[in-house]
C-alpha cells in the first residue's frame, strides 16, 4: 500500500520537479546549514514558470509587504521521498525523513528499520518559514523551534533567501515557491549538492504554504 502511494506521489510530483530541478546531484548533508550557501542559479530561466507571467503573482513593489509573516507547510514523508528521488538525491532520503522527525520512534541521527521503505510509520509534521519586515528569514519545526535562519529580499521577480533566488507567487493567504533548475554537470561539489537539497526542502515544489503561525 505504501509503495503504491509513493508511486502515485512520484508521478504527481514528477512534472513540477522535473521543470524545477534537472539532474540534481547526490551526497552531502540534508540539514540546512546556517552559514553561507553557494547559490544554484538556473542557466536558462523559463518565462513560462516565472511568477511574473501570472497575473495573480505578487512580484511588484507590494510583494515585500505581502510576504512578511509566517507561512505553514507540511513535511510529508511520501512527498519528500518522491521529490528527492525524482531529483536523483536518493542518498538524502533517510537523513531527510529522520532528521525532520517524520518517524516518531526513530530519534534524530538514528537509522530507519527498513531503508527500502522509508515511510513506514511516518507521521506528517508541520513546518513553517517566516519573513520579517527587517529582512530576516527563518524556519520552524513542528514544535515551533527555529531550525534555519538567514536574510531575504525581493530582487526583480525573485525571492532571494541568502544568495539563493526562488520563484514565488502569493495569492491571498497562499504562497508557492519554485526552486531554480540545477545543472548536474556543474553541481559536483559537496557544497553545491548540499545546497540542492536545501533548496528543494525550502521550496517543497508542489506544495502550497498557508499564512499562519507555529508556536512552541
Amino acid at each position: 500500500m505504501a509503495s503504491s502511494l509513493l508511486a502515485r506521489t512520484r508521478i504527481a510530483l514528477a512534472a513540477a520537479i522535473a521543470a524545477a530541478v534537472v539532474a540534481a546531484c547526490s551526497g552531502g548533508s540534508a540539514s540546512p546549514p546556517t552559514t553561507a550557501r553557494p547559490a544554484i542559479v538556473a542557466s536558462t530561466p523559463s518565462s513560462a514558470s516565472s511568477p511574473a507571467s501570472s497575473p495573480a503573482a505578487s512580484t511588484a513593489p507590494g510583494a515585500k509587504a505581502a510576504i512578511v509573516g509566517e507561512w505553514i507547510g507540511v513535511h510529508d514523508c511520501e512527498h519528500i521521498v518522491a521529490m528527492l528521488k525524482a531529483a536523483r538525491l536518493d542518498e538524502f532520503v533517510e537523513e531527510s525523513v529522520v532528521g525532520n522527525g517524520l518517524i516518531p520512534d526513530v530519534p534524530e541521527g538514528g537509522k530507519l528499520k527498513d531503508a527500502a521503505h522509508p515511510c513506514v510509520g511516518a507521521v506528517p509534521q508541520r513546518h513553517s518559514h517566516f519573513f520579517t519586515s527587517a529582512g530576516a528569514f527563518g524556519s520552524k519545526d513542528a514544535r515551533g523551534f527555529q531550525v534555519d535562519d538567514g536574510k531575504w529580499r525581493i530582487q526583480g521577480d525573485k525571492l532571494v533567501i541568502g544568495d539563493q533566488p526562488f520563484g514565488f507567487k502569493i495569492v491571498g493567504d497562499e504562497l508557492t515557491l519554485t526552486p531554480p533548475k540545477v545543472d548536474g554537470s556543474t553541481c559536483t561539489t559537496k557544497a553545491c549538492r548540499s545546497t540542492a537539497v536545501w533548496v528543494l526542502m525550502v521550496a517543497m515544489p508542489g506544495q502550497t504554504w498557508t499564512r499562519g503561525a507555529i508556536s512552541p
